[in-house]
């Protein structure tokens, strides 16, 4: 199996460094070639953390032809406000048979709807709930991998194609399972849940402080409790889609062992966060927000589910960064669901085709 991993931040480092480790021939593609240099010369990354060792890359490169082409799986490993550029730029270059799946996908697959409507080619489009590992970009050619999720969602769109995700990528990845949809990825994820309030309450650690442990100093007890209403939040929205989600928390026991009767007993006991320094927050929340929080409001605003404290924490932020994250975010307006109720959204992203308009006789 050839797998083309497009962007070379920590995400796409550690996955890299994760799958060529295992023996897959993996390419690694990064629009910009400043620190990109050293991995551009050797082909190669130092692993240390979770894994140890020296990860050999098939190819390396600034120029998305060189790699596309030739792969059986593309896996886009960039933030949210990249894919559309890079799927685009992909387009002309894949062929029929390829999967494509967006790591962590932040509702790609609707936001991209119109891109997949243009291709003349049969290729599987899927998205992961979250990246299957926990990686940081440590320096040139090196990254640190703390953590090995257990088990990871992923969804086709349509979710008529998920099994076949799952069974091409059961060596590569064996820790992905499917999900329900593309729904049930997008709203399992705890990203949103978890960044926003913790940097939101902690934004004056976050700027005096270089090595703040973000999760088990972040957290509190009172910032816990923020999360918890957030979460609840969420959950009664995918519960109005027709999924039954647990605590977001219940994900963290899962990934990596952790426990505890609260969401801060679980964020204290989760080894895989001890001593993690979170890499680029602020560029975690410019995604988390409005790729996000706002997704998740708006589809609560449409479907008649309250959202008081997820809106507050959007609002929080937009004062914050002097962003209007309201008008730049992702509503149901640009996934493409705007008039539709619960069953129709169903509808779209089990088949992949939006429902009928209503009978005006």
């Amino acid at each position: 199996m050839r797998i083309a991993i497009l962007g070379a931040g920590s995400a796409g480092q550690g996955l890299a460094s994760y799958l060529a480790i295992k023996g897959i021939e993996v390419s690694l593609f990064n629009l910009h070639a400043e620190w990109f240099a050293p991995i551009l010369r050797e082909r190669a990354i130092k692993v240390s953390g979770f894994i140890e060792g020296q990860a050999r890359l098939a190819q390396a490169t600034c120029d998305i032809r060189e790699i596309v082409p030739e792969a059986d799986v593309v896996l886009i490993t960039l933030r949210a406000f990249a894919h559309h550029s890079v799927f685009e730029s992909c387009i002309p270059h894949l062929r029929d048979g390829q999967l494509v799946v967006v790591v962590t996908g932040y509702w790609a697959s609707l936001r991209l709807r119109n891109l997949l409507q243009r291709l003349n080619r049969d290729i599987i489009f899927a998205e992961m709930t979250l990246l299957p590992l926990v990686s940081e970009a440590i320096g040139p050619a090196e990254v640190k991998i703390s953590g090995i999720k257990s088990k990871v969602k992923v969804s086709a769109f349509p979710a008529t194609r998920t099994d076949e995700v799952v069974e091409r990528l059961k060596d590569a990845l064996p820790q992905l399972v499917p999900g329900e949809n593309v729904l049930d990825t997008n709203l399992d994820s705890f990203n949103p849940i978890f960044h926003t309030p913790i940097a939101l309450f902690n934004l004056g650690c976050l700027e005096r402080e270089r090595n703040f442990e973000f999760y088990h100093e972040g957290t509190t007890p009172k910032i816990a409790a923020v999360m918890d209403r957030m979460d609840e939040e969420r959950r009664n929205l995918a519960q109005e889609l027709g999924l039954k989600l647990g605590p977001a928390t219940d994900s963290l026991k899962l990934y990596y062992g952790a426990s505890g009767a609260t969401t801060y007993d679980v964020f204290q006991s989760c080894d895989a966060y001890k001593g993690y320094v979170l890499p680029n927050v602020f560029d975690y929340i410019r995604e988390d927000v409005p790729y996000g929080l706002v997704p998740i409001a708006s589809l609560c605003v449409a479907l008649g589910v309250p959202c008081h404290v997820t809106k507050a924490v959007i609002s929080g932020w937009s004062i914050a960064d002097g962003v209007d994250y309201w008008g730049q975010g992702i509503t149901v307006k640009e996934l493409g669901l705007q008039g539709m109720n619960a069953l129709q959204i169903l509808e779209l992203v089990s088949t992949g085709k939006a429902p009928a308009p209503p009978d005006a006789s």
